[in-house]
C-alpha cells in the first residue's frame, strides 16, 4: 500500500490493512527505544500510542503529509519516547529540538540508510545479550571501557575490551553473511 492508500483506508474506517503495513515499522522503533534504555513493553506501548496519534492526525480532513508516512510515524515515536525519558529522568539535556522531527529532511531519511538499519537490527537480534549490552554502553551511551567492565562485572578493563572485540568480530561475521544472503 502507498502512503496515500493507507491514509485513505484510515479515513474510510478500514484500518486493519493500514495497520498491518504500519506495524512493519515496529522493529526499527523498538531498536531505538531498546538502545536508549527502554524495554520491549514500553516500546510496544509507545508504538501503539503513536499509531493512535497517527490515525487521529490522518483522519482530519486538513491533514497534509509532508514526508513518508513511516517517517511521520517515527517522528511521533521519538516525541513520545523523549517525553517518557523526560518523565523518568527529568534530564535538562533532552531538548525540544530532539522531539520535533517530523519531515524526511529533518530525520535525514533515505532508503539506503533505512536498509542499513534493517540489517543492523537483524545482526543485533543474533548476538548475545551481553554483546548487545556492551554495544549499547559503548556506542550509544558512550561509556568508557572501565565503566563497562564495572557495570557488566568483568574482572578487568582488558577482559571487557577482549569481549567487545569478540562481539564485534561476531557482528562483522553476521553482517558479511547477511550481505551475502541479500546479494
Amino acid at each position: 500500500m502507498t502512503d496515500q492508500e493507507i491514509i485513505a483506508a484510515i479515513r474510510k474506517g478500514d484500518r486493519e490493512p493500514a495497520l498491518k503495513v504500519l506495524y512493519k515499522e515496529f522493529p526499527k522503533i523498538q531498536v531505538n527505544i531498546l538502545s536508549s534504555g527502554g524495554d520491549e513493553e514500553i516500546a510496544r506501548q509507545i508504538f501503539h500510542d503513536s499509531l493512535i496519534l497517527l490515525m487521529e492526525k490522518v483522519s482530519k480532513p486538513d491533514f497534509e503529509l509532508s514526508s513518508k508516512l513511516s517517517t511521520f510515524l517515527y517522528g511521533i515515536n521519538r516525541f513520545l519516547w523523549k517525553n517518557e525519558l523526560r518523565k523518568r529522568r527529568r534530564s535538562p539535556e533532552l531538548e525540544w529540538k530532539d522531539t520535533l522531527i517530523l519531515t524526511a529532511e529533518d530525520v535525514g531519511y533515505n532508503e539506503e540508510k533505512e536498509e542499513k538499519i534493517k540489517i543492523l537490527n537483524q545482526i543485533l537480534n543474533q548476538v548475545t545479550d551481553k554483546c548487545k549490552k556492551i554495544f549499547e554502553l559503548f556506542y550509544f551511551k558512550k561509556e568508557s571501557m572501565s565503566v563497562i567492565a564495572e557495570k557488566l562485572g568483568f574482572t578487568s578493563v582488558n577482559s571487557a575490551k577482549t569481549q567487545k572485540y569478540k562481539c564485534m568480530e561476531k557482528a562483522i561475521k553476521l553482517a558479511k553473511e547477511t550481505e551475502a544472503q541479500n546479494a
